[in-house]
């Protein structure tokens, strides 16, 4: 594969996750979103959970299944950090990229003459 198409194709994907920062973001402001499932689930519901988790009249794979969706609140926030970090951290790549885009495509045409 050439230099060009392997950075053009860096591009793309950098592209991709700024574009799943910017969707996981307006989720983030949705007023729907963020009280079924930020305030809803991953606060209130995982409350539940984790003191259900501990309950004695509980059985066993009772209390893990509601210790399981607890954790799984924190995996859906972790998740979304990550997409913004990855979002932003490509935010920051692309004009590095993009210049050795033009870099690459003048090196190609001067080369072939």
């Amino acid at each position: 594969m050439s230099e060009v198409k392997e950075i053009e194709q860096n591009i793309e994907a950098l592209k991709a996750q700024i574009a799943l920062k910017d969707q996981v973001l307006k989720l983030e402001r949705n007023r729907d979103f963020r009280s079924v499932i930020l305030e809803g689930f991953c606060v209130k519901e995982a409350a539940t959970y984790v003191q259900l988790s501990a309950d004695p009249n509980l059985g066993k794979s009772e209390r893990e299944d509601a210790l399981a969706l607890a954790q799984a609140s924190g995996h859906i926030k972790r998740y979304l950090e990550v997409l913004k970090a990855m979002g932003f951290s490509a935010e920051n790549q692309l004009p590095r990229y993009e210049q050795g885009l033009l870099e690459a495509r003048q090196e190609e045409e001067f080369g072939e003459e």
